[in-house]
Formats: C-alpha cells, sequence, structure tokens
C-alpha cells in the first residue's frame, strides 16, 4: 500500500511539473508567436486605422505649397503627386512622390517635405535649357548635360543657338560657356556645328563662319 501511494504520488507531482513546463512554453513562446502573426497579417488594416484616427484630430492634408516651377504646369505636378485633400498626412509616401516628380520631363531634381500638422511641400529644380539640338526628327531642347528635355516645346527657345553634329549634345555645355565669355559675339551666333576630332563651326546670323579648334576653342575665340 505504502508503495502503491509512493507511485501515485510521485506520479501527481510528474505530470504537475510537465503541466506547468507547457504552460510556460505557450505563455512565452506560442502566445507571443500568435500575438505577431495577427499583428503581421492585419498590419496595413491597423496602420490605416491608426493613421485615419491621427488625421481626424487635425494631421491632414490641407495645404500644398510648390516652389521652384517655372516651365512644368501645375497639372502635370498635381497628376504626378496625385495628393488627395484631407488624406492623412502622415500615410503619403515621401520617397514615392519624389520618384514620380522627378519622371517629368522638366524636373532635374526634388524635394519633398511634410509639415505637420497639414502642409505639403514639393521643391523642384528644372532643367537648365541651353540649346537646340538638330536631329532627323527636328530640333530637340537640352540641357546642360545634353540630355533631351521630354515635352518641352522647341518652337519657345528659338533664341537659344541650333547644335549639330557628332557627339554635339554631350559636348554643347562646354563649348556654349567659352563661347559666352564674349557676350556681343555669342548675341550673334545662331548654329554651332560639332565635326567631331576637328573643329567647332560657329555660324553667325550674318553669314559668316568662325572655325575653333576642337582642343582649347577658347584661345581661338578670344
Amino acid at each position: 500500500m505504502r508503495l502503491d501511494k509512493h507511485f501515485e504520488s510521485d506520479g501527481i507531482k510528474k505530470i504537475s511539473v510537465f503541466s506547468t513546463r507547457r504552460y510556460l512554453y505557450n505563455l512565452f513562446f506560442i502566445v507571443p508567436l500568435a500575438v505577431m502573426s495577427i499583428v503581421l497579417f492585419n498590419w496595413s488594416d491597423i496602420k490605416s486605422s491608426i493613421q485615419h484616427k491621427i488625421a481626424e484630430v487635425g494631421f491632414k492634408l490641407e495645404v500644398a505649397e510648390i516652389n521652384g516651377r517655372n516651365h512644368t504646369t501645375h497639372k502635370e505636378l498635381s497628376d504626378a503627386l496625385g495628393l488627395k485633400k484631407n488624406e492623412p498626412i502622415l500615410s503619403i509616401n515621401l520617397s514615392e512622390k519624389r520618384e514620380q516628380i522627378e519622371q517629368l520631363g522638366w524636373v532635374e531634381k526634388a524635394f519633398v517635405q511634410r509639415i505637420l500638422p497639414n502642409t505639403l511641400r514639393l521643391t523642384i529644380i528644372e532643367r537648365n535649357p541651353i540649346a537646340l539640338l538638330q536631329t532627323q526628327n527636328g530640333h530637340k531642347l537640352i540641357d546642360r548635360n545634353g540630355e533631351i528635355i521630354a515635352g518641352a516645346k522647341p518652337e519657345t527657345f528659338g533664341h537659344l543657338p541650333v547644335v549639330s553634329g557628332e557627339a554635339a549634345a554631350l559636348s554643347a555645355n562646354g563649348i556654349i560657356e567659352i563661347l559666352k565669355t564674349e557676350p556681343e559675339l555669342y548675341s550673334e551666333i545662331w548654329a554651332i556645328h560639332h565635326i567631331s576630332k576637328r573643329r567647332w563651326n560657329v555660324l553667325m546670323k550674318n553669314g559668316v563662319t568662325i572655325k575653333l579648334p576642337e582642343i582649347q576653342p577658347g584661345f581661338a575665340w578670344s
């Protein structure tokens, strides 16, 4: 009888210890894991709910400031931003908006700032047009990097010189900066033709052609 009682008592202790360990395992591992799973699977809903609650107390988009705009239209910027008045300001992805704005033809660089509680500030740096590039499809406006400004209207920049020839776009800014050192002469230029590895032909409005060497053209121009 004593042995039976001893084993019964020992068995109860073993079961009790096992149950306690299983309880602790569930408490410190299974339960947190389950909570994390619920949060992860529902995070977008939770995040959206939080953002809308914050918007209700004033953190919503009411003002959009735009700085640096000259050639880019308000409609182009508005369409690219895709903003909605009174949307939760904390839900706006600033990096995404910046990338969308920088896809616009005239925009070289963009900066998007969130100014709490209700303002989004957009600052853009537009491309600097320097010349009209002569191509098989007509004239294209180019910037100082030789890149074509998409969407620009060449006919509104007739005061800029026309550049042509091999690698003319990439070399245009360099030669134009040199030609600008003589303002009076530069104002009389209508076209610049690049003959690769040889020279630049500078065509004046009066019909005169000035030939400058490709190497050290500034010395000859001055």
